[in-house]
C-alpha cells in the first residue's frame, strides 16, 4: 500500500473511531479531534489528486489509471472542498460557534448554495466523462447516454445553485422575496387558481 494512501485512510478511520469514542465516553474534545481528522484525511486526498493529477485514496500506484488527468483533478477539487468544510465544522464545534453559524447560514445560504453548485457540477462532469470505458452500441444507448444526460442535468442544477447563491449574496432582499413567494407561485399553476 502506498504511504500517502495509508495516511489518508488512517486519518479518516481514526477520525471515525474518535468521533464514536467521543460520543460514547462523553469526550467533546475527542469528538472535535475526530471530525478534524476526517476532514484532514479527505482534504489530504484531494490535495494529492490536485497536485499529482492521479486519483486519491488508491492503494497501489497503478490503481484507477483510467481516471488520471481531468477526472482526478475534478475529484481532487471536490474532496478538497469537502475536507476543508469538515475541518471548518470541527473548528466551529470546538469554539462553540456551530449553532450560530448554522443559524447564519440558514438566514444567508449563499456560501452553501455556491458550494453545493460546485459539487453538483463536479458530479455532473464526472458522469459525462467516459475514460477508457466500455464501447458498443447497446452500452452506449443503455448506459452512456442516460448517464451523460443525468450528468448534464446535474451541471445545469449546479450552475443554477451558483447563480442562486450569487443572487442571494448580492441582493439578499430580492432573494428573500423570491423564496417567500415561491410556494404561492408554484401552487397557482398546479391548482389553476
Amino acid at each position: 500500500m502506498r504511504l500517502l494512501a495509508f495516511i489518508e485512510f488512517a486519518a479518516v478511520i481514526i477520525g471515525i473511531i474518535a468521533v464514536i469514542a467521543g460520543q460514547y465516553f462523553a469526550l467533546p474534545k475527542g469528538f472535535y479531534l475526530g471530525v478534524f481528522l476526517i476532514g484532514a484525511g479527505i482534504a489530504l486526498g484531494g490535495l494529492e489528486s490536485v497536485v499529482t493529477r492521479r486519483m486519491c485514496f488508491r492503494a497501489s500506484e497503478d490503481g484507477y489509471e483510467a481516471y488520471a488527468g481531468a477526472p482526478s483533478l475534478i475529484v481532487g477539487l471536490m474532496a478538497l472542498l469537502i475536507g476543508t468544510g469538515v475541518i471548518a465544522a470541527a473548528y466551529l464545534l470546538a469554539d462553540g460557534h456551530w449553532h450560530s453559524s448554522v443559524q447564519t447560514l440558514t438566514r444567508r445560504p449563499a456560501p452553501l448554495l455556491i458550494a453545493a453548485g460546485l459539487l453538483l457540477i463536479g458530479f455532473g462532469v464526472l458522469m459525462m466523462l467516459n475514460p477508457q470505458g466500455r464501447r458498443g452500441l447497446a452500452w452506449t444507448l443503455l448506459v452512456r447516454v442516460p448517464r451523460s444526460l443525468l450528468g448534464f442535468i446535474l451541471v445545469i442544477a449546479g450552475l443554477a445553485g451558483i447563480g442562486l447563491g450569487g443572487w442571494e449574496w448580492l441582493a439578499p432582499s430580492a432573494f428573500d422575496h423570491f423564496v417567500t413567494n415561491l410556494p404561492r407561485q408554484i401552487h397557482w399553476p398546479l391548482t389553476g387558481r
